[in-house]
């Protein structure tokens, strides 16, 4: 196909991006760049996915603002395809451990309570018996 310059109005193959001519550029560029964004929220067994926090239903939103500011959040990482593709060769290159988060400690029952108390009380005993001797 022959295209014609717009500043020398010469002809030449379309296949160049400036004017074999002139040297003026020929290829227009993009004027602008569309991004658009995917949010995915899993709750309550269901997985809807939005396109703006702004489409989020109130409800919904509130709940994700609760859940995100409190004592128990975890961090929300946003990235587009490249980011996730960065992500993941960062996760790969991480040496495998056990999780370092501190556990909770375990829930005293009746059952452990009465026997520390019995130990205990047994400790006491042999203490006042050594006592007398």
């Amino acid at each position: 196909m022959v295209m014609q310059c717009p500043a020398c109005n010469r002809s030449f193959e379309d296949d160049l991006e400036n004017c074999p001519h002139c040297g003026q550029p020929v290829r227009t560029k993009p004027v602008a760049m569309l991004k658009t964004s995917t949010i995915l929220i899993s709750s309550n067994d269901t997985e809807s996915v939005y396109r703006s926090v702004r489409d989020i239903p109130e409800p919904l939103r509130k709940k994700l603002l609760r859940s995100t500011s409190g004592l128990n959040a975890r961090t929300i990482l946003i990235a587009d395809r490249r980011g996730q593709q960065q992500i993941a060769r960062a996760l790969q290159s991480l040496p495998v451990t056990p999780s370092s988060a501190p556990r909770a400690a375990p829930k005293l029952t009746v059952a452990h309570a009465a026997g520390i108390l019995l130990a205990g009380a047994a400790g006491v005993i042999a203490w006042l018996l050594l006592l007398r001797r």
